[in-house]
């Protein structure tokens, strides 16, 4: 998202005559006037007045508003739905947006009578970034962060395959934990080597794992590399690393990568301390401090993709219906949920801190760690699990059991992974890919057959994520979180086919995102909000009937299950949450229940294979 007061971007000496200047401030304060002609003011003289705006102000304000909607929404915007929000006049409203048309700021698509933001904004964006100093861009977070956190934080960048440090703050207490300007740390070994390399292109990567297998002397040059892309996989899909010992003894370190405007990491912003006082849960709710401190470094040129700040909690409503929290844990990326009837168990991962989750009832809860990301588990036919991760789908028999490769539909896209998946009514498994680190349009839908062979049945996608069908199989649902949509499509179960979609719930940006889903016994449909603390049930013609409150900020999915299908289960998160959101909401990565009076769900299908 372009956000126009913090990319610094000014009128260029190739700017045309529309006067139209981009000023590196907030665009809600107002342009202050400069100092008349004829010298200082006497030191007699009385206070002034708040100066008034400069002559144009207005309509300088008027254009950056226009230009920060236009941003904030990622489908073109029709006159109507800017009227709405921009709050103008018509006229004004014309005159502003051919203005920036003409200028090339905005984009005018005569065919669909939208607006979407214009190629002009990339140049002056490069002129930014041509002289861009990484150092002096971040000296003023890198004392901010000293001082807020007393702890040691490091600026770095990567020179060939080491990483160099180019700025150290330190605390007072912390020097024994910093490194010096100028030190050379290990790529593999270092939370800042970590946070630049996951996010290079899988060209180079492979050019570094080659290299780093060579120079580790590694037994098993092979495996050395599998293991070394699955800390860079996760790291990527973080947003941010994690490293032990890496600067000093006893030390935790976390980092984050800075982008410049082309989503490159030229550098990466970290945080070191003691261990007995930066613990990992501690070092986890820092991460949403540095991106924040990364983005503000390089005026947001890397985007945001990944939310750091949910909406504040929502006002009690006097909702009859109450949540309980079963599986009080601090998942970073709780998500999946899927009931298995035949085990009378409910299934759900934590993509971020791979592991997989068994809840048979009240104390009976179980945790397997796995050595790769996994996001979905879905019991099989025959036995046993099936699995997604980065490397493919795999089977899994038993808990302690090796994972079995069985199909890898994604294959093509080295820096991707699988997000939300589900089977319709004949077992098929449909499973949607992303990009590690959320870039757009980079991930598919893809169905899967009990033998293992797969068909790309949608492309383009950011963020796949929830799935579901209407109880006569009509028609499916699918979501992309990033767009903010849900879509319907006409579903035929026999032929496993798709066809003629439309988008049928359409979120705001203050509304949240919608994340996993159900559907009930009656067609409605039950989503979980991200940043928005409920789960809400919308009718099938999309229509909002019923919100549901919950604890916590984040919740990714749901699921009905229980004997008679007649309890909500919902995953949440806790990743990329500050340390002031989690003490608001501690038991945000928490599995929770809810009961619905006169609610039921349907059974899911296993995996045929």
């Amino acid at each position: 998202m372009w956000r126009f007061h913090l990319l610094g971007l000014t009128r260029s000496p190739t700017a045309r005559a529309s006067g139209l200047i981009m000023p590196p401030m907030d665009t809600q304060h107002s342009l202050q006037q400069p100092p008349a002609k004829g010298g200082a003011r006497s030191s007699t003289a009385p206070e002034r007045a708040e100066p008034k705006a400069a002559p144009g102000a207005g309509v300088l304000e008027k254009a950056m508003n226009l230009l920060n909607i236009v941003s904030k929404n990622r489908a073109p915007m029709t006159f109507t739905e800017l009227l709405r929000q921009a709050g103008l006049p018509k006229a004004s409203l014309h005159r502003t947006l051919a203005t920036l048309t003409r200028e090339g700021l905005l984009r005018h698509d005569p065919f669909n009578k939208t607006f979407k933001l214009g190629f002009r904004l990339l140049e002056l964006a490069h002129e930014v970034w041509s002289d861009f100093d990484l150092r002096l861009a971040a000296q003023d977070e890198l004392t901010r962060l000293r001082d807020q956190q007393e702890e040691c934080i490091l600026l770095a960048t990567l020179d060939q395959d080491q990483v160099v440090v180019v700025a150290c703050e330190e605390a007072g207490r912390q020097a024994a934990m910093s490194a010096s300007t100028g030190t050379l740390l290990s790529l593999p070994g270092s939370a800042l080597g970590h946070a630049i390399a996951a996010h290079l292109d899988p060209v180079r990567q492979r050019r570094l794992l080659d290299e780093g297998a060579a120079r580790a002397n590694a037994a098993d040059p092979a495996q050395w590399k599998l293991e070394m892309q699955a800390r860079w996989n996760l790291s990527s899909a973080r947003g941010y690393a994690m490293v032990r010992d890496d600067i000093a003894p006893s030390c935790l370190s976390v980092a984050v990568p800075v982008f410049d405007i082309e989503g490159r990491p030229v550098g990466a912003i970290g945080l070191t301390g003691a261990a007995e006082r930066l613990d990992e849960p501690r070092a986890h709710a820092l991460s949403s401090e540095l991106i924040g401190a990364a983005r503000r470094i390089a005026h947001n040129a890397g985007g945001q993709a990944m939310s750091i700040r949910p909406q504040s909690p929502p006002a009690p409503n006097g909702e009859k219906v109450q949540w309980e929290c079963v599986v009080p844990a601090r998942s970073l990326l709780g998500e999946g949920p899927i009931w298995s009837t035949r085990d009378s168990a409910l299934y759900w991962v934590d993509i971020l801190t791979p592991s997989v989750h068994c809840h048979r009832g009240p104390g009976l809860n179980t945790s397997t760690p796995l050595g790769s990301m996994v996001s979905v588990a879905v019991p099989k036919t025959s036995g046993g699990l099936l699995l997604a991760t980065p490397s493919g789908l795999m089977g899994w028999p038993a808990p302690q059991e090796p994972l079995e490769w069985f199909s890898h539909p994604d294959s093509e896209r080295a820096n991707n992974r699988y997000n939300d998946g589900k089977c319709d009514r004949r077992g098929r498994l449909w499973v949607g890919s992303m990009d590690m680190g959320a870039t757009a349009n980079r991930g598919s839908l893809f169905k899967v057959e009990a033998d293992g062979q797969f068909t790309r049945m949608e492309s383009g996608l950011t963020v796949a994520n929830g799935l579901g069908w209407s109880p006569d199989n009509r028609l499916m649902y699918f979501t992309d979180s990033f767009r903010r949509t849900i879509y319907q499509y006409e579903f035929d179960l026999d032929a496993g086919t798709l066809s003629n979609r439309r988008p049928l719930i359409v979120l705001g940006p203050e509304e949240g995102s919608p994340d996993g889903l159900t559907v009930d016994q009656d067609g409605c449909l039950w989503v979980a909000l991200w940043d928005a603390w409920s789960v809400v049930r919308f009718n099938p013609q999309g229509r909002e009937v019923m919100r549901v409150r919950l604890p916590v900020p984040r919740p990714t999915s749901c699921c009905f299950g229980g004997s008679q299908l007649d309890t909500l289960y919902v995953t949440s998160a806790s990743v990329r949450l500050s340390a002031q959101s989690l003490q608001a909401a501690p038991l945000s990565g928490s599995l929770f229940a809810l009961q619905i009076p006169g609610v039921k769900g349907l059974p899911e299908t296993l995996f045929a294979g």
